[in-house]
C-alpha cells in the first residue's frame, strides 16, 4: 500500500527511520532460520544416532549367534570322530598306541617309527611344541589299528639327541598276547639315573 507524504520532511524522516529497522528485522529473520535449520540438524543426528545403535546391537546378535553355531559345530565334530573310531575299530579288536615322557634330562626325542609283525605302521616327527607338551605330562596318541586276538610282535625306533647333544638311535621290542577287547601300549621314555642314559619302556594294558 503506498501512503503519499504531502510533507517533504515528514517523508524524510520516515524512510530514514525504515532504513534504521529494516537491517535488524532482516537479521531477525536469518537468526530466525538459523535456529530453524539447528533443530532439524539435531533432529536427524540423533535419529541417525538410534540408527547406528540399532545395527550395533544387530551386529553384536550375530556374532553372538556365530560363535554359538561353532561351539555347536565344535561338539558334533567331536561326536562323529568317536563315531567313527568306534565303526572303523570296533572295541573286540582295537589297539592304540600312546607315547608319554617323564623326564628329558638324558634325551631330547625327534622321531619315533612303529613296526607291528615285520611292517611300518606309524611315523611321527615332533617338533619343538609337541615336545614340551610331552615333557609337561602331555599323552601322544600316535596309533590305532585293529589286531586280532594272538601273539605279536612291536618294535619302537626313537631318534634323538642324547646327553651333551650327540645323536642318538634307539631300538625297543615287546612280544605281547593281545587278548579279547580293546588294549593300549604305552611308548614310555624316562631318565635312567644310575646310567645316566635314557630308558626306553613298552607298557602293555
Amino acid at each position: 500500500m503506498f501512503i503519499p507524504f504531502r510533507n517533504p520532511l515528514l517523508k524524510i524522516v520516515t524512510l530514514f527511520s525504515f532504513c534504521l529497522v529494516l537491517p535488524v528485522w532482516a537479521q531477525d529473520q536469518e537468526v530466525a532460520r538459523v535456529d530453524n535449520w539447528t533443530e532439524g540438524v539435531e533432529v536427524d543426528f540423533k535419529e541417525g544416532q538410534t540408527e547406528a545403535n540399532k545395527e550395533k546391537s544387530s551386529i553384536a546378535q550375530i556374532s553372538s549367534e556365530i560363535q554359538s553355531l561353532k561351539k555347536e559345530v565344535i561338539g558334533l565334530n567331536k561326536e562323529l570322530r568317536l563315531l567313527e573310531e568306534n565303526m572303523l575299530f570296533p572295541s573286540n579288536t582295537r589297539f592304540t598306541i600312546f607315547v608319554t615322557i617323564n623326564s628329558g634330562k638324558f634325551f631330547q626325542l625327534e622321531s619315533i617309527k612303529v613296526k607291528i609283525d615285520g611292517r611300518f605302521v606309524a611315523t611321527h616327527i615332533y617338533s619343538e611344541k609337541q615336545r614340551l607338551a610331552l615333557l609337561n605330562g602331555g599323552v601322544q596318541k600316535l596309533y590305532m589299528t585293529n589286531l586280532s586276538e594272538g601273539k605279536h610282535r612291536v618294535t619302537v625306533f626313537y631318534t634323538g639327541l642324547g646327553f651333551n647333544g650327540r645323536a642318538y638311535k634307539r631300538a625297543a621290542n615287546l612280544e605281547l598276547e593281545k587278548g579279547p577287547g580293546s588294549q593300549y601300549l604305552e611308548l614310555l621314555i624316562t631318565d635312567d639315573e644310575t646310567t645316566q642314559e635314557p630308558a626306553f619302556k613298552l607298557n602293555q594294558w
